[in-house]
């Protein structure tokens, strides 16, 4: 049965302008429907053969000439190939998952939307980095953190109450180079909402325009690192090897200074779902 790969060594042969070719797996395949002619360990391919290979290509959907698939996204290759996982450009390109607060509506594009608690919008950032009605970001890393952040008893100063949320990301959604190229492009503020670990900390630290690191405050969440029942040692011994050039170079002020302080004293760390329905959270000073 000939595929995707047949057909590409087809569209090879009509561009290369020669005859013969060494035997393949693909080439094996086109003599069994009957086009070439095998001699040895070699393929000839006659005008007829070409005609028929053309002819082919076009009653399945496939383009005669070569094209790079790689930058096209899966409907602009349907018009080279019939198979739309050829085009090899990213599906979710430039997108990013955002919502606001509760209570508070979400100010992009120039609109003004209210969603219900536990949704977001997913969006090319390019469509909202103009008109965008926030002051400040608040991104968060986890995704239940994220959906459920109506949840989370966020005390955040005045200047930055009102952020955009947007989800740090995962491969499948709200990848991390479409976060990091929008917030390298808006220039605002942005608060970092993540695990009390080493990688969480780290995470923080390379966000452009780091303001601030949202925790719970300093007394709470040092009794949680105490807390036999909360503490993830595992984390801290895990984690700190790949980071700790990244936490160790944090100058006296920085905005992660002060987690990665307590973190590194305590040796250990707290995941960010701890603080899902009842945990006050703020914006830990340096």
């Amino acid at each position: 049965m000939l595929g995707q790969r047949e057909a590409k060594t087809m569209v090879r042969v009509l561009a290369s302008g020669k005859r013969r070719f060494a035997l393949t797996a693909a080439f094996l395949n086109i003599l069994e429907v009957g086009i070439g002619t095998k001699r040895g360990a070699s393929v000839y391919y006659t005008e007829d053969d070409l005609r028929e290979m053309r002819d082919w290509l076009i009653a399945k959907g496939y383009g005669t000439e070569p094209k790079d698939l790689s930058a096209l996204s899966r409907s602009a290759s349907l018009a080279y190939t019939p198979n739309e996982k050829a085009g090899a450009a990213a599906v979710k390109k430039n997108r990013v998952s955002v919502k606001a607060l509760a209570g508070q509506r979400l100010l992009v594009a120039g609109t003004s939307l209210e969603l219900p608690a536990g949704s977001h919008l997913d969006i090319d950032w390019n469509q909202i980095s103009n008109g965008l009605g926030h002051k400040c970001i608040l991104v968060v890393e986890n995704y239940e953190s994220f959906d459920q952040i109506h949840r989370t008893d966020l005390q955040l100063p005045p200047k930055h109450d009102a952020p955009l949320v947007i989800y740090h990301g995962d491969p499948q959604e709200s990848r991390l180079d479409n976060v990091m190229a929008f917030l390298s492009s808006i220039r605002l503020p942005v608060l970092a909402f993540m695990d009390a670990d080493p990688a969480g900390i780290a995470m923080a630290s390379r966000l452009p325009g780091i303001a601030g690191v949202v925790l719970p405050p300093q007394d709470d969440l040092e009794a949680q690192l105490r807390s036999p029942a909360m503490r993830r040692t595992d984390l801290y011994t895990n984690q700190l090897p790949i980071h700790q050039a990244t936490l160790r170079a944090l100058p006296l002020g920085h905005p992660c200074y002060g987690a990665w302080r307590l973190v590194e004293r305590h040796r250990a760390g707290i995941v960010q779902e701890r603080w899902i329905g009842s945990q006050r959270c703020t914006v830990l000073t340096a």
